[in-house]
């Protein structure tokens, strides 16, 4: 048999999976009685987890006198209509005896236990973790008569004799109705309980412990939009993409504290809050201005950890001579950049982290918004509009690109910063071939304007948190790394009009 599952998962610690399960809210939405279940599991693959690597996750699960084998295959978060977080799965289940030692491949349809034996390439499928849970269910019925099963699960998962891991999670699934409801439902349980979203399914986790992976930082994919794609589709499509991009790099910022991940974090920010920006003219509303805010306030919080990171990696470290001052300098560097990396993790542990992701899901899944009565219907006409204005708020600071300031040089940035965002949004709506050579000069003029951000974080931590009074030791050190930054900063703008005229120079392609 197979089977559609939608699926929203949230941890948290066991204390708060009590405060939930005794919580008057979840009492009013009770459908019937609760239900206790000790799900035993056993999850197959082969030795070198193909199976799990391609989204499969193959397992024989035990209750009573039956045995259930089940085969979930990942078609992913790629509908809109999901809100980016919950999970949309494939499930295949068919009983087998209980005595059953392994899976039945000749349970599955033709066409998986084809894909399933080619990836297993003659390698046997064997027992690699086995899932050891407490789970209570509860039916639940929302007021707009949309069906919810919860599961609170609590257990363990293990993988051979010394590998565990704790399990405390709650597991949201949709029966009837709409995946707006499950996060109208989180959000619910996140003012009850100290939750967070969950990415991971319970074999990924699993597997973990038997391969684990070094954290890595993930940068954002290439956007493709359809020809033909409306301005809706083209919105939801491109803010699902920056909510992907965030939550990607959640957990190698939060467990492993990687610098990368972080900066991709606010990269993400940075590229949501711009499209929002983008569209406004044409689509939006107060849940969309609500969003941009609270992505304001988490980049806020994300911001200083990202500055002294900077700071410390690539404006300190280069100064020479290491001097006494400058040791005692860079010494109070790195408690200052802990201290801004414990207000970042505070944050994304927070409720409001939380909240702002499960608001973000719902106004994707719902499609909270918007569209003004004279917006273009498709998304390519609104783009030649929209990568107009960007492109002219570059030039009207640009056209004094030889006797701007620093402080102009550095607005003459940001824009171009944003004007790249556009363009990444919206070129693939248009001729490739005729995108590459422009996308590669604005690339280019980006590059000199490196040194000037450096710049900018120098004085932002020199001037503030680091601030030294003039008679204090590291006020010369402090003055030394300033100086260099601007010498590295005015050596890197030295190409700045030559690749500026080849930049205004280029044929605007979204306009060939």
């Amino acid at each position: 048999m197979s089977d559609r599952e939608i699926e929203l998962k949230l941890v948290c610690e066991p204390a708060e999976l009590e405060r939930v399960r005794h919580s008057p809210a979840l009492s009013r939405l009770k459908r019937g009685r609760a239900s206790g279940k000790h799900l035993h599991s056993t999850y197959f693959d082969t030795d070198n987890l193909a199976l799990g690597d391609h989204g499969f996750a193959l397992r024989l699960r035990r209750s009573g006198g039956t045995c259930l084998q089940t085969l979930k295959t990942e078609t992913g978060l790629s509908g809109d209509r999901t809100g980016a977080l919950a999970r949309d799965t494939g499930e295949y289940e068919a009983r087998l005896p209980r005595a059953a030692a392994g899976p039945d491949l000749n349970k599955l349809p033709a066409s998986l236990r084809s894909r399933i034996q080619k990836l297993a390439n003659g390698n046997s499928i064997a027992p690699r973790l086995v899932s050891d849970i407490r789970r209570t269910v509860h039916c639940l019925e929302t007021p707009d008569g949309d069906v919810i099963e919860l599961a609170l699960d609590k257990g363990a998962l293990r993988a051979g004799a010394a590998k565990e891991i704790a399990v405390s999670e709650i597991e949201l699934e949709l029966k009837e109705g709409s995946p707006e409801s499950l996060y109208r439902l989180a959000l619910d349980l996140n003012d009850i309980a100290t939750l967070r979203v969950g990415f991971e399914s319970k074999s990924e986790r699993g597997f973990a412990l038997l391969r684990p992976r070094a954290p890595m930082a993930v940068k954002a994919e290439t956007l493709t939009l359809a020809p033909d794609a409306t301005l809706e589709d083209a919105y939801a499509t491109i803010l699902r993409h920056c909510l992907v991009h965030l939550t990607s790099n959640e957990m190698a910022t939060v467990e492993a504290r990687l610098p990368e991940a972080l900066h991709q974090m606010r990269v993400a920010l940075r590229r949501a809050r711009s499209a929002l920006a983008i569209f406004r003219p044409a689509i939006g509303g107060a849940a969309a201005d609500r969003l941009a805010g609270e992505a304001k306030w988490l980049a806020n919080e994300l911001g200083p950890a990202r500055d002294f990171d900077v700071f410390v990696g690539d404006i300190l470290a280069p100064v020479a001579p290491r001097d006494a001052a400058l040791t005692r300098l860079a010494a109070r560097a790195d408690t200052a950049r802990k201290e801004a990396w414990d207000r970042a993790l505070a944050a994304l542990v927070s409720r409001r982290y939380t909240r702002f992701l499960l608001e973000y899901g719902l106004f994707l899944a719902g499609r909270g918004w918007r569209v003004k009565r004279k917006a273009p219907r498709l998304a390519r006409d609104f783009a030649i509009e929209a990568l107009d204005r960007r492109l002219a708020s570059v030039v009207k600071l640009g056209r004094d690109i030889e006797t701007l300031d620093l402080e102009g040089r550095h607005e003459l940035r940001k824009r171009l910063k944003k004007f790249r965002y556009a363009l990444h949004f919206f070129s693939s709506l248009f001729d490739g071939e005729a995108a590459k050579p422009y996308i590669r000069h604005l690339s280019q003029l980006q590059d000199v304007f490196g040194g000037l951000n450096d710049v900018a974080t120098a004085h932002l931590i020199l001037d503030g948190p680091l601030a030294a009074a003039s008679h204090d030791a590291t006020a010369a050190a402090a003055a030394r790394v300033v100086a260099w930054s601007e010498k590295r900063a005015a050596k890197d703008w030295k190409g700045a009009l030559r690749l500026w005229r080849h930049f205004r120079q280029a044929e605007l392609f979204w306009r060939g």
